[in-house]
């Protein structure tokens, strides 16, 4: 519920940003475990700390720095990161919102996000990604799951909970049953 503490965003910029920081790790070619990681960190952020409007992408994109040094064999430039925000923050504003998150944070990086989860589920379901058959149960799971992280009302669960549920949706949408 730390929404209600933020007086100038909603959960409805929440979403924005997050399918805006869904494209730009599309465009990066970043590992699935960053996009988590990166919701989870604003999340936390905006749990303790009220952010302007004006701001809410620069807390965005210094997420997103921040996953990628953790989870990338190579993350993208803070250039990159000036330029995907068309110039809107400089260099020195992403590098001090990244250092003020990972104080809030009190450096506290490692978190089961749902993506830890989902992979041990698909793998506990005996499920593969097939590259040629996209209208699998996998594939249904990992979208459902991606598709979760900009639902504001999907935080009261956890991580567990919304990767089980997202199997179990995967499975049945086409045609399986979830074992039990």
């Amino acid at each position: 519920t730390y929404m209600r503490q933020q007086a100038h965003i909603n959960e409805k910029m929440r979403a924005i940003l997050i399918d805006w920081l869904v494209e730009v790790h599309l465009k990066f070619k970043l590992v699935p475990e960053t996009l988590y990681l990166t919701v989870n960190l604003i999340d936390r952020y905006l749990l303790g700390s009220p952010v302007e409007r004006s701001n809410l992408q620069l807390v965005g994109v210094s997420a997103l720095l921040l996953a990628s040094k953790y989870e990338e064999i190579y993350p993208p430039e803070v250039r990159d990161l000036v330029y995907i925000t068309d110039r809107t923050y400089t260099r020195n504003q992403i590098l001090t919102m990244e250092s003020v998150m990972l104080n809030t944070l009190k450096f506290r990086m490692t978190v089961p996000t749902t993506m830890v989860f989902l992979e041990r589920f698909l793998k506990a379901a005996g499920l593969h990604r097939d590259k040629e058959n996209k209208k699998d149960a996998w594939a249904a799971s990992t979208y459902l799951c991606e598709r979760m992280l900009q639902e504001y009302k999907m935080l009261r669960f956890r991580p567990s909970v919304v990767a089980a549920a997202c199997v179990s949706l995967g499975l049945l949408a086409r045609g399986q049953e979830p074992q039990r």
